[in-house]
C-alpha cells in the first residue's frame, strides 16, 4: 500500500497515464509537459538531491514505474513505452542487473556513465518508497555497488546513500515521526546500518533542503527539529 505521504503523488501520475493513453502517439517531449503542468497544478514538487538540474527529465522515472509497477501497462502498451520511455527501459534493465549482482554489467550497458547509474538507483528507489517494491532491494544495490573495485561505481554507491538517508529523515519529518534532534538522530543510524557500507551521513542542510523542497516543511518547523 502506498504511503500517505506518497499518494497524492501517485495519484497524479496514474492521471497523467491516463492522459497519455488517450493519445497513443505522444512523445516524450508532450509527456514532459504533461508531467510538468499537472505538478505545477497540483502542488507537487519533484523528488530531488542538491541539484536542481533536469528535475521533471528525472520525474519521467516516477512516471515510468507507475505505469509499469502500480498499473501494469507495460505488456499491452509496449511500443509507446519504447518510444516514451527507452531510457527508463535501460534504467530498469540495468537495475536487474545489478540485483542479480552483475554491477560490472549494468556499468556496460549504461555506457559507463555515473548519471545513468544514479538513475538507476533512483528507479530502484522509487519503486521502493511508492511501496511496488522491498526498500531492501536498493540496500542490496548499494552493497553491490560499493563492493566493485570501480571508482566511479563506488563514489556513485556513496552519494546515493547519503541522499536516501537525508530523503528518509526529511520523510520521517514530514510524516511526524521525527520530532526532534534525538529522533532524527536515531533514524540517521537505523538506516546507515540498514544500508550496511561505509558513507558520510548527510548534514543537517541537506536534510532541511530536502524537507523544505519536496515535503514542504516549513523552515520554522525544520529549525524547530535540528535545534532541539
Amino acid at each position: 500500500m502506498v504511503k500517505e505521504l506518497y499518494k497524492e503523488r501517485v495519484k497524479v501520475l496514474t492521471d497523467i497515464w491516463g492522459k497519455i493513453l488517450e493519445n497513443n502517439n505522444v512523445t516524450r517531449e508532450q509527456v514532459l509537459k504533461i508531467l510538468e503542468k499537472s505538478y505545477e497544478e497540483k502542488r507537487i514538487k519533484p523528488i530531488r538531491g542538491f541539484k536542481a538540474d533536469e528535475l521533471y527529465e528525472k520525474e519521467l522515472i516516477s512516471l515510468y514505474v507507475v505505469g509499469k509497477d502500480g498499473l501494469g501497462l507495460l505488456n499491452e502498451y509496449r511500443e509507446l513505452f519504447d518510444r516514451v520511455f527507452s531510457p527508463e527501459i535501460k534504467f530498469d534493465n540495468a537495475a536487474q542487473l545489478i540485483i542479480e549482482n552483475k554491477p560490472l554489467e549494468a556499468y556496460e550497458m549504461l555506457d559507463k556513465d555515473k548519471s545513468s547509474l544514479a538513475k538507476t538507483l533512483r528507479l530502484i528507489f522509487i519503486e521502493g518508497i511508492f511501496s511496488f517494491k522491498p526498500e531492501q532491494t536498493l540496500y542490496d544495490a548499494l552493497r553491490i555497488l560499493s563492493s566493485v573495485n570501480v571508482d566511479e561505481i563506488q563514489h556513485t554507491a556513496i552519494s546515493f546513500a547519503r541522499f536516501y538517508t537525508a530523503f528518509k529523515i526529511a520523510e520521517g519529518i514530514a510524516a511526524r515521526s521525527i520530532r526532534d534532534k534525538l529522533s532524527l538522530e536515531a533514524q540517521k543510524r537505523a538506516i546507515a546500518i540498514n544500508i550496511g557500507i561505509k558513507y558520510p551521513l548527510p548534514k543537517p542542510e541537506y536534510i532541511a533542503m530536502i524537507a523544505e523542497k519536496v515535503f514542504s516543511v516549513s523552515p520554522k518547523t525544520i529549525k524547530k527539529i535540528f535545534g532541539s
